[in-house]
This record gives C-alpha cells, sequence and structure tokens, in this order.
C-alpha cells in the first residue's frame, strides 16, 4: 500500500508541476516570438504528436503489462525497445523524404526536422518499464527534470523571434535528457539494456489494438475542432476549446490512476486472480471519491470559473464545460475498465468497443456538431463515452466481478450535501467556496466512513 501512496504522489504531483512548467513555457514561447513563429511551433509539434503516436502503437502498454507480470523481464524489454525503435525509424525517414517532397519555406522545414528528431529518444524511453516495475517515482521525476531543462534552455536561448530554431532543439534536449536519466536509473538497477527483434510480429499483433484505440480516440477529440472550424465560426471552436482545456487539466486523476492500477491489475491477474475484485472495488472507490464531487461542484460553481479564469467573453464555453464534465466522470471509468481487459489479455475485445463507440461518436459529432454547434459536439463525446463505458462494464464483468453502484452511494450524497451549501453561499469568492468545498466534502465523507481502515486493509492484503 505505501509503494501505491507513493506512486500515486510522485506521479500526481509530477504531472502537476510539469503542466505549469509547461503553461510557463507556452506564454513565454507566445511573447517572445509572433503570432506567426508561434503558430510555425504548433505545426511543427502537430507532426511529433502524430509521430509519437504512430512510432509507438500500444507497444509500450503491452510491454509494461508483460514486465508486470513476470519476474524475467528483460527479453521483454529488449523487444520492445527493438520495436520501438525500427518503427521510430521508418516514421522519421517518411517523414525526411515528406520534407524533401513537399513544398514549404525552409524555417518550416526545419522547425519540424528538428522536433522529428525527438522520435529517437523517445523510442528509448523506459518510462514503460518502471510502471511494470511499479517504480513509478522515477517518471514523475524524469518529467519534471524534463520540462524543467526545456524551460531553462528557453530562458536562456530564445530571446528574440530570430532564436524561434532553439524553441523545437530545447524541446529535443529535454526529451533526450529524461531519456538518458531512465537509462542511467535502470543500469543501476537492472543492468545493461539489449535490443532484440525476436517476436517482432508477435508484439505488433498484441499492441496494434491497442494502438488502433488510441487513434480513434485522438480522432474523437480533435474532430469536434474540425467541424466546428468548418461548419461554425471561430468563436465557436474557442469556446469549446476552453471548455474542453479545463476537462483535459482535471484528467490527470485519469492518467494517474491507470499508470498505478494497470501493472496491479496485470499481475493480479497473472498471478492471483482472485484478488482482482478487491482491487477493481478499492479503484472504483478511488474514482467516484475524486471524481464525483468534481462533478458536481463544477456544476454549481462552473459559470463563475469560466469567467474567473477566461473572463467574461467566454461565457459561451459555460455550457460546454458544464456537459464536458460528465466526459469527465466517465472517461475514468472508460479507462480503467477499457485497459482491465488488456491487462487480462483480451486487447482485441477493447478494440471492438472502442470501434463501436467511436462509431456512434463520430456519427453525433457530425450530426450534432452541425446542428447544435459546440454544445452539440460535447453532448455527441459524453454519449460516446456513456456508449463506450456500458460496453467495456459489460466485456469486464465477463472476467471479474465488479459493480460500480456499491462505490458510487457514499460519494453521491456528500457531493450532493457540498453541492446544497456552495449553492445557498454562490455569491461568496470564488476561491473560498471552492476551498469550502473540499473541506465540507473531506470531512463529510470522512465521517460517514467514505474509504475505510477496513476496505484500505483488504486492497492491501490484495497487494500482497
Amino acid at each position: 500500500m505505501k509503494k501505491v501512496s507513493k506512486n500515486f504522489i510522485f506521479l500526481f504531483t509530477g504531472d502537476i508541476i510539469v503542466r505549469i512548467i509547461g503553461f510557463i513555457a507556452t506564454v513565454y514561447i507566445a511573447r517572445i516570438l509572433d503570432i506567426a513563429g508561434f503558430g510555425l511551433i504548433s505545426y511543427g509539434l502537430a507532426f511529433l504528436n502524430y509521430a509519437l503516436l504512430f512510432g509507438n502503437p500500444g507497444v509500450t502498454t503491452i510491454g509494461a503489462r508483460e514486465i508486470a507480470k513476470e519476474e524475467k523481464f528483460q527479453d521483454v524489454i529488449a523487444k520492445v525497445l527493438g520495436v520501438r525503435f525500427f518503427l521510430s525509424l521508418i516514421i522519421f525517414l517518411l517523414l525526411g523524404v515528406g520534407l524533401l517532397i513537399v513544398p514549404g519555406g525552409i524555417l518550416t522545414k526545419r522547425i519540424i526536422f528538428f522536433y522529428a528528431l525527438c522520435i529517437f529518444p523517445a523510442s528509448l524511453l523506459l518510462e514503460f518499464v518502471f510502471q511494470g516495475r511499479e517504480d513509478m517515482e522515477y517518471i514523475g521525476i524524469g518529467r519534471v527534470i524534463q520540462y524543467g531543462v526545456y524551460l531553462a534552455l528557453l530562458f536562456l536561448f530564445v530571446k528574440k523571434g530570430q532564436d524561434i530554431l532553439m524553441v523545437p532543439i530545447s524541446f529535443l534536449v529535454g526529451y533526450s535528457v529524461i531519456a538518458v536519466f531512465l537509462i542511467f536509473i535502470f543500469l543501476v538497477r537492472y543492468g545493461p539494456i539489449r535490443f532484440s527483434f525476436r517476436d517482432w510480429r508477435l508484439l505488433l499483433s498484441m499492441a496494434i489494438p491497442v494502438g488502433l484505440a488510441t487513434v480513434l480516440n485522438q480522432v474523437s477529440l480533435n474532430l469536434p475542432v474540425i467541424i466546428l472550424g468548418i461548419f461554425h465560426s471561430k468563436s465557436e471552436v474557442g469556446a469549446f476549446s476552453a471548455g474542453l482545456k479545463i476537462i483535459m487539466v482535471l484528467l490527470i486523476i485519469e492518467r494517474v490512476l491507470y499508470f498505478i492500477f494497470f501493472p496491479i491489475v496485470a499481475r493480479q491477474y497473472r498471478h492471483s486472480p482472485e484478488k482482482l475484485h478487491q482491487s477493481f472495488t478499492f479503484i472504483l472507490r478511488i474514482i467516484f471519491s475524486l471524481t464525483v464531487p468534481i462533478l458536481v461542484g463544477g456544476l454549481v460553481l462552473g459559470p463563475r470559473m469560466i469567467v474567473a479564469i477566461y473572463g467574461q467573453g467566454f461565457v459561451q464555453a459555460v455550457n460546454i464545460f458544464s456537459i464536458m464534465l460528465f466526459y469527465f466522470f466517465l472517461s475514468p471509468l472508460n479507462t480503467i475498465f477499457g485497459y482491465g481487459l488488456v491487462a487480462f489479455d483480451k486487447e482485441k475485445r477493447f478494440l471492438r468497443v472502442i470501434v463501436i463507440s467511436s462509431a456512434v461518436n463520430f456519427l453525433l459529432l457530425f450530426i450534432l456538431g452541425i446542428y447544435y454547434r459546440a454544445s452539440g459536439t460535447a453532448f455527441a463525446l459524453v454519449v460516446g463515452e456513456i456508449v463506450g463505458v456500458s460496453l467495456m462494464y459489460y466485456e469486464i464483468k465477463k472476467f471479474v466481478r465488479v459493480s460500480i453502484f456499491g462505490p458510487i452511494v457514499r460519494p453521491v450524497i456528500v457531493a450532493g450535501l457540498m453541492s446544497i451549501i456552495l449553492y445557498l453561499l454562490y455569491e461568496l469568492n470564488l476561491i473560498f467556496l471552492i476551498v469550502l468545498g473540499i473541506f465540507i466534502y473531506g470531512a463529510v465523507f470522512y465521517f460517514f466512513g467514505g474509504i475505510t481502515r477496513n476496505q484500505l486493509e483488504v486492497f492491501k492484503k490484495s497487494l500482497q
């Protein structure tokens, strides 16, 4: 249990620090470069994001799963590194050919080139090893070092618009530093690193369903902006993006819980499947204890939060934010159930559900996005997530006894009480209301035995 708590603290704290550093870096770049230069950086980053997506089509997820299951995991690491490096080399060569053929200015091509070089340190990134071994403090520390180096280099070398090339170079150095840091920790703890291309077809066959699911999820989140940009005004795009950005920050919870619990359930499925019920029940208690109060509190205070963050001109984003709060509530469930299937070696079932929910999502995004604008696209995402959660829940229950109803009751009751108090005191200072809401929910939740010592002991025993 201490390891789980330690992993949560390091990952959660690290993610918050990284986001703060990333925000400072973005603001600094925007202020130093003109709007065209900032657009060039965003353009280059888009190429890198897609290169990283296709350079790791679920391979590290499968790697983390297999490392969690096996005591002797060196062969798994060697195969994952071999496949990732080979895929990265192919994608880099394709990008290089594309830069030679596709028209564009020399500066644009250089920016894309330096961002593309990040593929190589990314292919050597050993985060999946430390996730599988449940030593995630190194991941949290490494990410803070990566972005800290990036920001420091920006401050040192980006002083005027002509220094624009130092932005992707600084990003490349930061990526290289975290890769070297994790390699050093690995060498100290586990010995030399090997590359292997043995069984690469088998590894890819297991990984591709996860990779395709990731691609479909990314398309689902990017499609609303494209639809709104084509059929409606840029203000609709801005309203949707404003609401979505807050939701993506809140989903730190989802990312941290996935990183922590994925190797646990993968190991239990292989060695002690009788413990899975306790683990999933505890995971759901944690999820609901965090997401329900944020959902309810966000619905009450959302209008004031949007205006406080973005200004009065973004009132239009309030409805989108309110709708997307339900996406925030559903997404961690989708992730835990979905990647639970992957942990159980059922990645094809996982992909099938993603394909169905994505098809529903795409259809609704076009219909509701065209007729009901930004609110319609937000509603479409929520409906797609409901379909996904329902199907994932149906599939996961075939392999483990799990129920969402027991763990959700107390959080709903306590959050309901909190929302009444916040509504009655709505005109008070916003920061005070947020702190008050956290205090009321935490105190009442503890008083009513939201997560008891006995439940912690049961989960602790399931980890042994």
